[in-house]
């Protein structure tokens, strides 16, 4: 049987308060295009389905009309819950969607239980051991929750590991064994908000060690990370499949993708990815002001975050910018922080005069007339005898 493996849609996400509906509606349909063209028989979409508990209208617009088009096609879906997703909504949505071929797992059930879905198509059947985001309250108790936070932290991954392994108990002779899941794994490469990429571990965040996975299946297909990449140190093959679009500038230059997986039971899957070409990239552009400018049009339809080299803060300085590049979502400022908090503390230890001459050369580019000091003299001692 032939699957897609995706994930990490998080239908509803905005950048810096733009809409980005238009994206997802083009990149789902570019999914469901390359799921007909590669004749896929299920696709597994392993969570983090919204961006938030409480989705808009929009972003539930998308969903309904992206698997009437995958039901339509005659592919079967599988939803995960995600940590970003609401179990009852989730719960609720499955109620009707499993009448029409999408099967949703919003929280862990038993594998006798429902643990296990299972797809039959051309007289194959595989079986898809489900685990949504296992819920850290839920999974330590709150003396547990009260133990140093390593301590927490490395319960937290026995009890996972425990449930992960438990689940592919329920496999049956003869069929195709996948594992779809949202979780993190230790030594995955995950993004930083200001774009480097470092490695995750189990004593930064939740997550399980590779080795603990289950060897029993023949792919494990995750979400929860946004970089795609296969993760060479699990004992069965395991990858993540990443997020739809590049959702923040720490994602930059990330190309986003889908994997198909071919299996058949008994034998080592192959899988690999194909890539989406849907969606506006994100860039980061670094120089004046001027610079910057010239730097966006080789990126057209990017947003873009400016980087702008400034000796220092200047009012007006985004407004200007944003209004040349309408495409600007983001900007910030580099300038020598140590030189702007010296004049900052030097300007306690000046008086009116100096403070208005510094003004006005900043505002002018220029030093102001004689006849204009007199004035401002005239004034502050108009001003002090008033006081």
């Amino acid at each position: 049987m032939r699957f897609l493996h995706t994930g990490d849609w998080h239908l509803g996400r905005t950048i810096r308060g733009r809409s980005r509906a238009g994206e997802f509606h083009d990149v789902l349909a570019e999914v469901h295009d390359i799921a007909v063209q590669e004749r896929v028989d299920a696709m597994l979409v392993c969570g983090d389905i919204f961006d938030s508990a409480s989705p808009g209208a929009g972003a539930e617009r998308l969903l309904f009309e992206a698997l009437r088009e995958f039901v339509g096609s005659g592919i079967e879906v599988l939803l995960l819950g995600g940590n970003h997703d609401s179990v009852t909504r989730l719960e609720a949505l499955g109620r009707l969607s499993e009448l029409v071929g999408v099967r949703v797992r919003a929280e862990v059930v038993r594998h006798d239980e429902g643990g296990i879905v299972t797809f039959e198509k051309g007289g194959e059947r595989a079986q898809v051991a489900a685990i949504p985001w296992i819920l850290e309250r839920e999974t330590l108790s709150a003396l547990e929750i009260l133990e140093p936070e390593h301590a927490a932290r490395q319960t937290y991954h026995e009890k996972v590991a425990t449930i992960y392994n438990h689940m592919v108990d329920g496999f049956e002779d003869g069929a195709v064994h996948l594992l779809a899941g949202h979780i993190f794994v230790d030594n995955a490469l995950v993004a930083k908000v200001d774009g480097s990429e470092r490695r995750l571990h189990i004593d930064q965040a939740y997550g399980i060690s590779a080795a603990s996975l289950p060897s029993a299946p023949q792919y494990l297909a995750l979400g929860h990370v946004h970089q795609p990449q296969v993760l060479t140190d699990a004992p069965a093959p395991t990858a993540y499949c990443g997020s739809l679009l590049q959702l923040d500038f720490g994602e930059r230059g990330q190309q986003k993708v889908v994997r198909i997986v071919d299996a058949t039971p008994n034998r080592p899957v192959q899988h690999r990815a194909v890539a989406l070409t849907k969606g506006r990239p994100l860039v980061e552009l670094a120089g004046s002001l001027d610079e910057v400018v010239a730097q966006a049009d080789h990126h057209p339809g990017a947003f873009i975050r400016a980087v702008l080299r400034v000796d220092a803060p200047e009012r007006g300085l985004a407004e200007r910018l944003r209004e040349a590049l309408p495409d600007v979502v983001d900007v910030r400022l580099d300038y020598d922080r140590d030189v702007v908090d010296a004049e900052e503390a030097e300007f306690s230890t000046l008086g009116p005069e100096d403070l208005f001459v510094r003004y006005y050369r900043a505002q002018h580019q220029r030093e102001p007339s004689p006849e204009l000091l007199a004035l401002f003299r005239e004034l502050m001692e108009e001003a002090t005898v008033l006081a």
